[in-house]
């Protein structure tokens, strides 16, 4: 299925397709079933969700916790993180390296959770990951709160045509 809008813009006719034939989905926890946490770290620290719960695509490598963008396109991610009383649970986002978007959660007693997400316009070969931040941690358990899962909502391609003359 493609669906295709074309409109001019400073003098470019641009078109822009969009094709809903790629299916790129995954979801996964940190914990493989044990109970634990990961942290904390001198520096920021890459988190390997080893629990996967789908990974249609196989766009996430869950030996090394990074999404690769198989196809430009519109990908939408949520994470959740889950942590005890005392201890500052802190995970950012990051795409090609740069911090993008974070949740954090702390106070002196009980458990906490905290969650975000983010929509982006994703090249191919773009990765995305979450970590840990230093002097942070997270916590898991067969429960799975502390969760990483994306899916693509639609590829697009950009293709700028040549100017048309008008009459």
């Amino acid at each position: 299925m493609f669906l295709i809008l074309c409109y001019t813009e400073e003098q470019k006719n641009l078109k822009i397709s969009f094709s809903s034939e790629r299916k790129v989905a995954f979801s996964a926890s940190l914990s493989g079933g044990e109970s634990g946490q990961t942290g904390p770290y001198s520096a920021d620290f890459t988190l390997i969700y080893k629990h996967v719960f789908i990974n249609i695509g196989k766009a996430y490598n869950p030996a090394t916790g990074i999404f690769t963008a198989p196809v430009r396109g519109v990908y939408q991610f949520r994470f959740s993180i889950h942590g005890g009383a005392g201890r500052h649970v802190t995970v950012v986002f990051h795409k090609n390296g740069h911090h993008i978007a974070g949740t954090h959660a702390f106070q002196s007693g009980g458990s906490v959770s905290s969650s975000n997400g983010v929509s982006l316009l994703l090249e191919a070969g773009d990765v995305v990951c979450l970590k840990v931040r230093a002097n942070a941690w997270v916590f898991d358990d067969w429960f799975h709160h502390t969760t990483f899962s994306g899916q693509m909502l639609f590829s697009a391609l950009l293709i700028i045509c040549p100017k048309q003359s008008q009459h």
